[in-house]
């Protein structure tokens, strides 16, 4: 299968007749085709978002109605940054190249382990690991040396999800990393991230930049990155966008969700990454979308991909997650610092992170909030089983 692509243009006129379709008063019927499991392409996707006569908690609802019936069931994991050493110029993201603010750090291979261990005892089965993205050279083969090393590290501990967010790979980087990893067994999952942000070029070119020696400014070497991870072996992947980037949230929509299909083509499992652009260090704050549009867009893209796992993270607020949770596949609560967990907290100042969060209570007291109310969490198994509030 060739690797995925898209025509910005053709995309755009799309947008178009789907705010013509939406305007026409289509969104009622368009709802009620979804509910009752009739055919429902991308396109009547766009025209829903855009419906003015579908009111968002009606959204939420068959959202709701679509999903498993029962109590909430999600996956959880914790970001865990080996470095915010990063050679890319992103304007929005306090680990920029250029931003002077930042405290800098790389965690040690003793480091990193010391804090999976911390994780594990805290209960987590599921981590992601992070770093910054780098042009080639000695720096980047060192990333991907200790990246390599943390996630076998993580398997080898006993975590049965762990994902790679790392930036874009060549095929031989990619056959590396998988080369240097246990076989994956007993339902454990190996997951490749990688966050388009925007699949709008020139929304991508004003935000990732254009000079060549910057290597996150390669818009189609970074939209095709899942397809060499595919290719090298990964089976499970997870695209995303910033909402707040690009304003046109149908295009997003519309783009997701092809990139969702091409992905299921080749037989991979999803997670869809739905952040919200937050604060960072350094940077202008750029507003972010409102709370009914998100609500608008995981309703729908849950709805449309029960088989995807949505995924929403401790950027929202209490309020917003306990909304979203029931329409959700993942919930990933932690820290954006470099090494940053104790036996009972972590650290979230933003001079030493990548962005803002708005929840900063300790995990425990997250997920625990949810087990308390009937909620069944893959991916963790509490330190202390009963305890509404362990901290």
């Amino acid at each position: 299968m060739s690797a995925f692509s898209i025509d910005p243009e053709a995309l755009a006129e799309r947008c178009g007749r789907a705010q013509q379709r939406a305007d026409s008063g289509e969104g009622q019927r368009l709802a009620a085709n979804l509910e009752a499991g009739t055919p429902f392409d991308d396109d009547d996707l766009a025209t829903l978002f855009l419906s003015s006569d579908v009111a968002t908690d009606d959204l939420l609802d068959l959202a709701r109605k679509l999903q498993k019936q029962g109590a909430p069931r999600f996956e959880t994991f914790s970001p865990l940054y080996l470095s915010n050493e990063c050679d890319a110029e992103c304007l929005m993201c306090g680990m920029r190249r250029i931003n002077t603010q930042l405290h800098r750090a790389t965690s040690s291979e003793a480091t990193t382990n010391q804090q999976l261990g911390i994780l594990y005892r805290r209960g987590l089965r599921g981590v992601a690991l992070l770093t910054g993205e780098y042009r080639p050279g000695p720096l980047r083969r060192e990333m991907l040396t200790r990246t390599t090393a943390a996630a076998r590290s993580a398997l080898e501990y006993g975590f049965t999800h762990v994902l790679i967010n790392i930036g874009s790979l060549e095929p031989h980087e990619h056959e590396e990393l998988v080369a240097g990893l246990p076989p994956v067994r007993d339902n454990a999952r190996l997951t490749m991230c990688t966050f388009q942000e925007t699949y709008d070029p020139k929304t991508y070119e004003r935000f990732m930049g254009s000079n060549v020696e910057n290597p996150r400014s390669d818009f189609k070497r970074r939209l095709e990155n899942f397809d060499r991870a595919a290719d090298a072996g990964m089976r499970s992947t997870n695209p995303g966008i910033l909402l707040g980037l690009n304003h046109d949230l149908a295009y997003e929509l519309l783009a997701l969700a092809g990139h969702i299909r091409h992905l299921r083509a080749r037989d991979l499992s999803v997670y869809i990454s739905l952040p919200r652009l937050r604060k960072a260090s350094g940077a202008p704050h750029h507003v972010g979308v409102s709370d009914d549009e998100l609500i608008r867009v995981v309703s729908l893209l849950s709805a449309a991909f029960p088989d995807a796992k949505v995924v929403i993270s401790t950027r929202e607020r209490p309020e917003m997650q306990n909304l979203l949770v029931p329409v959700i596949g993942v919930l990933t609560a932690g820290s954006p610092g470099v090494a940053p967990y104790t036996e009972r907290g972590a650290r979230f100042k933003i001079e030493e992170s990548q962005f803002e969060v708005a929840d900063q209570r300790p995990m425990e007291v997250i997920l625990a909030e949810h087990l308390a109310a009937g909620a069944s969490i893959d991916g963790y198994e509490p330190a202390f089983p009963g305890s509404a509030n362990p901290i």
